[in-house]
């Protein structure tokens, strides 16, 4: 029982840094933010962050997978309500025509990127992320195409880069110019380039039959 209450408090202080950690670099940004930060606002001292996590990066990369794992599950929760391949596309321009979520991570990722570019360490697993992360859009793309009843793109991790690229480049201008870039672009370019992606192979499939 004794062990048990410890895990417990253990795994509530983690918790307690997460969730400080995410509100942290959402208000100031991932360099705006030090460990120090980051215990006093969950109600730590510096030493409970480190017995945790290795550093601050790792602490983010938790989160930005965390994040990553919920898009996922929000994507294919989406596909299995979606009954038709209008139904999909529909539902994924309204999903990414409301960035605000995504422009707060796209802000954050960039900002590891640049940290990352600097420090090899911190790049490999960062790299990981965004790699397994390509392939769940990928498979999503697969499963995309067998409800609309299309063949599936043979190019799937180039499709989920593209898609990704795309989402992220916008949330990005947004943030930079949210009155010359609308929240709807992001859906809008969605789905255009994604049916272009289901239409193209369509097209290759029928002419090499």
């Amino acid at each position: 029982m004794t062990r048990l209450r410890r895990a417990e408090s253990k795994n509530r202080t983690r918790e307690r840094l997460l969730e400080s950690a995410r509100e942290m670099f959402a208000k100031n940004g991932f360099l705006g933010v030090s460990v120090d930060h980051i215990a006093e606002h969950a109600g730590y001292s510096k030493g409970a962050v480190y017995s945790n996590f290795k550093s601050k990066e790792a602490l983010f990369l938790e989160l930005l997978e965390e994040r990553m794992s919920e898009e996922i599950g929000e994507l294919r929760a989406l596909l299995s309500r979606a009954a038709s391949a209008e139904e999909i596309m529909h539902a994924l321009e309204e999903k990414y025509s409301s960035l605000e979520k995504q422009v707060t991570w796209c802000l954050l990722a960039a900002e590891f990127q640049l940290q990352a570019g600097r420090n090899p360490e911190f790049a490999a697993p960062f790299a990981a992320l965004y790699r397994n992360q390509r392939k769940a859009i990928g498979q999503l793309v697969k499963l995309v195409a067998e409800k609309a009843g299309m063949p599936t793109p043979p190019n799937l991790d180039e499709v989920a880069t593209s898609l990704m690229a795309l989402t992220h480049g916008i949330s990005l201008q947004r943030a930079a110019d949210p009155r010359g870039v609308s929240a709807a672009t992001a859906g809008k370019s969605l789905r255009l380039l994604l049916s272009a992606f289901l239409n193209k192979n369509v097209v290759a499939k029928g002419k090499n039959s």
